[in-house]
């Protein structure tokens, strides 16, 4: 797909942010909370070029930055730009200028109210599994973590989980459930990965009429995720690592022995806050290698994980960031790449006078 000869109405630009977790509120045109890095009157939508167009006032490390519509479902959504252009290659766009809520949702344009999104959030997590060492989500691990044996994270849950598409449930799949925990302990969000049924691999989801939804997404948002993270295993000897996706960290932490947590996407890997209460004073942030930018001349996964080691640094944490060998890649696809040659050490990141320490 060529984006440049992608041409979407106003309406579908809308609708497009929106199947991809833009809320309503932020698309309004006038100032709102920022679907990348929150705040509250940040973000303007304008879509002023035809490109689903917005500016932020803090995106780029505290300073303003502009973008059009794929920038932000990226972003928001915490994908690939080459994911989003495979799934849109799959189908027709939407057409419609509403957001697939379900029957109990609020209405387009209207905040979730906090009892209905608390209570929807809570009842999927008590019904669902809690994660074990032989169920869909530890064969779906293994098999792109290889060699990973690891007791069950209690922040992981099995759960049935309905997919639904303009409104109407299209199918049921069983998925993985993340809780994704604020630094002062309450919920933000479960965010869902949802599985194939009869393969350790993520589910391909196909409407009736040709379109590949995501198959990884978050629910509703109980409160701003900035700062938290889905904490997977406990801390040991005052030492956490962090990243951005699931496999990724899992794959570092098969590299370097660390225990992990993930923040979903680099944005709010960038946001990470250390929790009180754990005794954590040393911090492994574990980068995406991605390509660089032409216009900031920067890896936006080093980028971030670079500001986030900064500010721990700045707090008195000790901060090492690691990143893979290989452009382009992550910590999931170093282990992959290890398990098929004899292993060697992943390339530490230097940056000024600060010597950063890499433990395997």
């Amino acid at each position: 797909m060529n984006v440049k000869d992608l041409k979407l109405s106003p309406e579908q630009w809308v609708a497009l942010l929106q199947k991809y977790g833009v809320p309503a509120t932020s698309l309004t045109g006038k100032g709102a909370p920022c679907p990348i890095c929150g705040g509250n009157d940040r973000f303007t939508y304008d879509n002023k070029r035809g490109r689903g167009d917005w500016v932020c006032r803090k995106c780029n490390e505290g300073s303003m930055k502009a973008g059009d519509g794929f920038e932000l479902i990226c972003k928001a959504a915490g994908i690939t730009f080459r994911e989003l252009m495979l799934e849109l290659d799959g189908g027709p766009l939407p057409a419609r200028d509403t957001p697939p809520f379900s029957g109990t949702a609020p209405s387009p344009g209207r905040k979730a109210d906090p009892a209905w999104a608390r209570k929807r959030l809570e009842s999927m997590w008590d019904s669902a599994v809690a994660h074990g060492r032989d169920d869909l989500i530890s064969e779906y691990l293994r098999a792109r973590v290889p060699g990973l044996d690891l007791p069950s994270s209690p922040a992981l849950r099995l759960a049935m989980l309905e997919c639904r598409h303009e409104k109407k449930v299209i199918g049921k799949w069983p998925g993985i459930l993340a809780r994704f925990t604020l630094p002062d302990g309450r919920l933000g969000t479960l965010h869902r990965t949802f599985l194939d049924r009869s393969k350790p691999a993520k589910a391909t989801i196909i409407t009736h009429d040709g379109e590949v939804l995501p198959s990884k997404m978050n629910d509703v948002t109980l409160h701003k995720l900035n700062g938290g993270a889905v904490r997977l295993m406990d801390p040991v000897n005052g030492e956490i690592g962090v990243g951005e996706g699931l496999e990724s960290v899992l794959g570092a932490h098969m590299l370097f022995g660390v225990p992990v947590w993930y923040c979903l996407n680099r944005v709010l890997l960038s946001d990470f806050v250390v929790p009180d209460g754990f005794g954590i004073r040393v911090v492994h942030i574990f980068a995406d290698f991605d390509a660089v930018e032409p216009k900031t001349r920067k890896s936006p996964g080093m980028a971030d994980a670079l500001a986030l080691a900064k500010r721990l640094r700045a707090d008195g944490y000790t901060a090492i960031v690691h990143r893979p060998k290989v452009r382009g890649t992550d910590f999931a696809d170093e282990w992959m790449t290890s398990c098929n040659k004899p292993r060697g050490p992943a390339v530490p990141v230097r940056r000024g006078s600060t010597r950063e320490a890499l433990h395997i």
